[in-house]
């Protein structure tokens, strides 16, 4: 999940080197539709060697999968709205301070009580994550509308990881239910691409960028996700997650040379902090997880 959120954390430096003036919906749909789509050739695949030309019966695991690839989707298009309306510190904080939190209450409505580990992890990295975006002091009035589609975001991510974590307890092997997910907003994604704005697609910079956001920050990112959540719950994975901003702010000290103040570096220190206390918490006791009640 680590290695996930590194590869996640990416994906800000890869497009402050791509061509100038991008729409990010058009980057956000291009990303979503290759990742999805080579993910969903990964998984026919890997469909076909399991169960060979045999179609899977409708069932409730449909509607997860339903769930999971509107949720993708859906994060993409408000994180981008709630980063334009209020600025990408503010925006970013939001959806990423949240997300951990709406996991936990979405396991919880599903009969997951989250461990005080987790909880203390999630507080620190969360109150890390305020300092490493360098809003305090710097927030004026604040948009409605762009903070709302910010929580929406940080709901959404949160909601791919409990559909994922779902899919996976009762009983879909982890390629598959990653690349069905990722499939479903593949398709979403190129629904969206015809009323954007691609001719970024044109430059070899812009080339370049879409041939790394797709393949490893949707494919790479998404498989080592999907892996994660077969021992992990989705709260502890989402909050493990955070390496992502880590990783955004070191690449951007050292591949785009910005500077972090002290409350800056604190922040990268506090979240880290977080991650790594998600990431050293005991056996987690499956059985209250393999069959969440609510979640059917």
């Amino acid at each position: 999940m680590v290695g996930a959120g590194v590869l996640f954390g990416t994906t800000g430096t890869a497009q402050a080197l791509g061509p100038e003036g991008m729409d990010p919906l058009s980057v956000g749909a291009a990303r979503q539709f290759s990742g999805g789509l080579l993910l969903a050739l990964i998984g026919l695949v890997g469909w076909l060697r399991r169960e060979g030309v045999r179609l899977p019966r409708p069932s409730a695991k449909l509607g997860w999968v339903l769930l999971g690839g509107a949720a993708i989707m859906a994060f993409q298009a408000t994180f981008f709205a709630g980063t334009r309306a209020n600025g990408v510190a503010v925006g970013t904080v939001i959806a990423l301070g949240c997300s951990p939190l709406f996991a936990g209450l979405f396991e919880w409505l599903g009969g997951t009580r989250p461990s005080r580990r987790w909880l203390l992890a999630t507080a620190v990295a969360v109150a890390g994550l305020v300092l490493l975006s360098g809003v305090l002091g710097s927030v004026g009035a604040l948009d409605p509308l762009g903070l709302l589609a910010s929580v929406v975001a940080g709901a959404s991510y949160a909601g791919y990881a409990v559909a994922a974590a779902v899919l996976l307890r009762r009983g879909v092997h982890a390629l598959i239910s990653t690349t069905a997910l990722l499939g479903t907003s593949g398709l979403i994604a190129a629904t969206i691409l015809p009323f954007t704005d691609l001719g970024w697609l044109a430059e070899p910079r812009g080339l370049v960028m879409a041939a790394w956001l797709g393949p490893v920050t949707v494919v790479a990112a998404y498989l080592l996700m999907g892996t994660a959540l077969r021992t992990l719950s989705a709260a502890t994975a989402v909050t493990l997650g955070l390496a992502e901003p880590i990783t955004a702010a070191a690449l951007g000290v050292l591949v785009l040379g910005e500077t972090l103040t002290a409350p800056q570096w604190a922040g990268l220190a506090a979240v880290l902090a977080g991650v790594l206390i998600a990431g050293t918490r005991g056996r987690t006791r499956w059985s209250s997880l393999s069959r969440p009640q609510g979640l059917r």
